[in-house]
């Protein structure tokens, strides 16, 4: 009987393996985002002037996809992502501050046709712990995209997605400045090349 079974899943293995094939995907991802705010320097000297910054990210890495339905698919990544914070201070003296991190996005999308050339939908979280700061806690954003998904042939297909992100946690103090209406909206465009194998 157990040699009866052992031949079985042997048979039956390599059938599972060739249906969980085409589930499968790798895309290597890019990710650029924007978002912008106004504060106050953090000073013992009484100042109420306000100030514009803005914050420019970049992020690449790896995305890996399941496909559990023919429209719908989870994915999971991992990124890394530099930061650039741009403050204007006084006398109109611009400022360039960096930090790194790294950015897990979990999300699950739909793709909305059989088309060679469809919209794309994506609902999920982005965590993100810097690297700069050790004691920084992993930040969660709640993010949606938008986007079109055109299959170049079987195997390759290339996804872009602008996204928007809310953060959701509460925002550190900063020894520097006083954010005024700091924006926890981040917009951002993703781009990746999906290979399914």
């Amino acid at each position: 009987m157990k040699t009866l079974l052992v031949c079985l899943g042997l048979l039956l293995l390599p059938s599972g393996l060739l249906l969980a094939q085409n589930r499968f995907s790798l895309a290597p991802t890019y990710w650029f985002s924007y978002s912008k705010y106004d504060y106050q320097l953090n000073s013992t000297i009484p100042d109420d002037r306000q100030f514009a910054g803005h914050d420019i990210g970049h992020s690449a890495g790896v995305t890996l996809r399941y496909q559990f339905s023919p429209k719908w698919d989870l994915s999971a990544g991992v990124l890394y992502s530099k930061n650039s914070s741009y403050l204007k201070i006084p006398q109109d003296f611009e400022l360039q501050l960096t930090s790194k991190s790294i950015r897990l996005p979990l999300l699950i999308s739909y793709r909305l046709s059989d088309h060679r050339l469809s919209p794309y939908f994506s609902a999920g979280v982005l965590l993100e712990k810097k690297q700069n700061f050790s004691d920084a806690p992993l930040e969660t954003n709640a993010l949606i995209g938008v986007g079109l998904d055109y299959r170049l042939n079987s195997k390759l297909s290339l996804l872009v997605q602008p996204t928007a992100s809310y953060f959701l946690g509460k925002q550190t103090r900063n020894p520097l400045l006083l954010y005024n209406h700091h924006n926890d909206y981040l917009i951002g465009l993703q781009a990746q090349l999906i290979w399914h194998f």
